[in-house]
């Protein structure tokens, strides 16, 4: 690395806390927005006591896995960024906004990819369930996630930048309006000329059908803000759910959630007997949906 390009590193460690926490500002408002949203205007009506218990979970489990997985935070991708931008395949394109687009398109159908990834692969699906398991669907729901999983989800997105090659400040945009829509398409409304604006865009209607208990239903719309990835490669389904949630999950507390990190914590050996099998037989881990029969019932 360069002097010059140390110092750059150095400039950009000193200012991206102070934009990360206006995003992170905005970020905060965009989930107090839709949630009033939704509480004033729901278009699933779930019950009053399931939609507390799932705001509490979720907000719960949000927040342990913001602070446990603080070293694999959004400032960690932006140094990524900032030491690969000059070393990606898109560093010769000049610091302007078709370069911005570009990198915005990528990186949404790389977040397509992995999504995709996390319904087909069993290994990863025992991780991802955790977010398919909430019983409704709301804006928090976009919050619910095992910790391994945003672990890899994270290193996804290193490499993604890193072979991309594109600026802090270009992924700091990026990650602040995915997690937008990502919060927008899990709220629980509805709206005039949705399914128009579904063409382009994932709507919540579009990702209702994504939290369906069947299979069938949930194996779709895996995009996280442009739908035409879906389109593109036959993965759209547009239509009502037949149910939300998981046939065998029932209602998760937040005790049974957190109970699983504290497990990894205190029993690593097992978690890594776990892996090394699963890797040795194939099975889980590595066996994608085509090796074994696709059920396409309730999936638990």
């Amino acid at each position: 690395m360069t002097i010059a390009s140390s110092a750059n590193v150095a400039e950009t460690e000193a200012w991206l806390p102070v934009a990360d926490d206006w995003l992170a500002l905005a970020v905060i408002l965009m989930l107090l927005l839709c949630a009033g949203v939704e509480a004033r205007m729901p278009y699933l009506r779930p019950g009053l006591r399931l939609v507390k218990d799932s705001y509490l979970t979720n907000l719960t489990l949000f927040l342990f896995n913001d602070i446990t997985l603080s070293v694999l935070s959004i400032p960690a991708l932006y140094l990524v960024a900032e030491r690969f931008s000059d070393h990606g395949v898109l560093n010769r394109l000049p610091d302007a906004w078709p370069k911005y687009v570009l990198s915005f398109l990528l990186m949404d159908l790389a977040m397509y990819g992995w999504h995709w990834l996390t319904h087909q692969v069993d290994g990863l699906w025992r991780f991802h369930r955790v977010h398919h398991s909430d019983p409704t669907l709301n804006v928090t729901t976009g919050l619910r996630f095992h910790g391994v999983e945003l672990c890899l989800e994270a290193l996804v997105r290193i490499l993604f930048i890193a072979i991309i090659g594109v600026g802090a400040g270009v992924v700091l945009v990026m990650q602040t309006v995915m997690a937008i829509f990502v919060l927008f398409h899990h709220t629980n409304v509805t709206f005039p000329h949705e399914r128009r604006w579904g063409w382009i865009f994932i709507v919540p209607r579009l990702h209702r059908v994504h939290h369906s208990v069947l299979r069938a239903e949930h194996d779709s719309n895996y995009g996280a803000v442009f739908s035409w990835w879906d389109r593109l490669f036959g993965t759209l389904r547009d239509q009502e759910p037949t149910a939300i949630g998981l046939a065998d999950a029932g209602v998760i507390s937040v005790r049974e959630l957190l109970g699983q990190w504290s497990r990894l914590w205190r029993r690593p050996g097992e978690a890594l007997d776990w892996l090394q099998g699963a890797l040795m037989r194939g099975n889980y881990l590595l066996r994608p949906v085509y090796a074994r029969q696709h059920d396409k019932g309730e999936r638990g």
